[in-house]
Formats: structure tokens, C-alpha cells, sequence
């Protein structure tokens, strides 16, 4: 298997001009980029998925995100792990937070798709089921132990910015 490469950033996100190896320790003072999407259907509905049981977190719920590789923008890396995790190919993705946490600069976006125009393909040792929860109930179901920790707090940094987008959406 050929080894996933990161950009080596600045705590801003700016290349710092070397790579980072997926798995390896990142050297203190150096970041890398994560691209998290939030999916939600025209009606409301937000797309949860089951992390497979070999993986860190295994059997817990999340939403779609993934390393963005050597070379890719955070949009770009969240358009090519939508793509590879669910099947979804999203355009007009909305940016709404950036949040640094330990080595990571996460970077959060929300797409909004069709489920009648396109169909949910999970990948094969990623992710074991999904679910399309109404936004009230993926709220209350974020809560429980099911769901990745580290996803739950980062969403509750940023609530009133989801729920100000999806009222947009929603109107």
C-alpha cells in the first residue's frame, strides 16, 4: 500500500515546504489539514456513517472527513473523501468552520445532495452502514456514546453556525 503524504503546515495552514507521512508522529509545531463534511439532504436530513470495527473508533458513528493529501486544498480533499467514503460527488460545498486541535487544522464544510439523484456507496473498509437522521435527531443521536467523541466536540464548538446554515436551508 503506497503511503497516504500530507502537506507540513504553519499553525495558519500555510505549506511549510516538506511532507508529512499518514501514521508517522508530527513534529511539534507542525500542523496538517483535515477535511470534514457534514452531508445533508435537501429536506434536513444528515448522513451518519459507521466507522468499520478495524478502524480507531470502530463501530462508532460519524460524518464523512479524511486527511487532505499532499497538493490538495481542503475543498479539493473534501470533495475527493466524499466521493470515496459515500459515492456522493457534491459541488457547491459551504464552508463552515476552520478549528486547529492538537497537530490538526480542521477544516468543516456542508454539502447538501439529493438521495433520489444520487445513491450512497460506502467504502469497503471505511465504513460498515449509514443512516439519514432529520437534523433534531442527529443532534440528540451525536450525543450518545455511539458517536465519535472528537466529532461530537468539535460540532458543539460550531452548533450555531450548523444550525444557522441548515436554517437557510431549510427556509
Amino acid at each position: 500500500m503506497a503511503r497516504e503524504l500530507w502537506d507540513a503546515c504553519d499553525r495558519e495552514g500555510n505549506p511549510l515546504g516538506f511532507d508529512l507521512v499518514r501514521g508517522e508522529p508530527v513534529p511539534v509545531g507542525v500542523w496538517h489539514l483535515v477535511a470534514e463534511i457534514y452531508s445533508v439532504t435537501r429536506d434536513g436530513r444528515v448522513l451518519v456513517t459507521k466507522r468499520h470495527p478495524d478502524k480507531s473508533w470502530g463501530g462508532q458513528w460519524e460524518i464523512t472527513g479524511g486527511g487532505v493529501r499532499k497538493g490538495e486544498t481542503p475543498l479539493e480533499g473534501a470533495r475527493r473523501e466524499l466521493r470515496e467514503e459515500t459515492g456522493l460527488a457534491v459541488r457547491d460545498l459551504r464552508p463552515v468552520y476552520v478549528q486547529n486541535r492538537g497537530d490538526t487544522i480542521y477544516h468543516c464544510f456542508l454539502a447538501v445532495f439529493d438521495p433520489a439523484e444520487q445513491t450512497i456507496r460506502l467504502q469497503e473498509g471505511e465504513t460498515v452502514d449509514w443512516r439519514l437522521l432529520p437534523y433534531a435527531a442527529f443532534k440528540e443521536f451525536l450525543m450518545t456514546d455511539a458517536f465519535v467523541d472528537t466529532i461530537r466536540r468539535r460540532f458543539l464548538d460550531h452548533q450555531e453556525a450548523f444550525d444557522r446554515l441548515l436554517a437557510e436551508y431549510l427556509e
